[in-house]
């Protein structure tokens, strides 16, 4: 997982899909980098390297999202894919929080 600080916000880019094998690591990795940067406004998911997503990789995004809000910070994703949008579309991410997709 790459961690960037942007503008004010906490640029997370996963290099991995997001499925069961790989979220324990992803999890933990995402935890410490809020926890490194309690100082940001906003956290941004950059999706440009995720292809597929499980139910356990929707639950980290979620958990993600969840855990941006109960700290007062934005959430949004970025570079999603046609794969990605279809996903993000059918649990309704778009209800929740800005998903960009990689024209945009």
């Amino acid at each position: 997982m790459k961690a960037e600080k942007k503008d004010g916000a906490l640029v997370l880019t996963p290099e991995t899909d997001l499925v069961a094998s790989g979220i324990e690591k992803l999890r933990d990795s995402i935890l410490a980098h809020f926890k490194e940067n309690p100082d940001v406004s906003k956290v941004i998911l950059d999706a440009a390297e995720i292809e597929v997503v499980d139910s356990l990789g929707v639950n980290l995004i979620i958990g993600l999202y969840r855990q941006a809000d109960a700290e007062s910070k934005e959430f949004e994703v970025i570079n999603a894919g046609e794969k990605f949008m279809k996903v993000a579309k059918f649990f309704r991410f778009l209800s929740l929080f800005k998903v960009k997709t990689v024209e945009e």
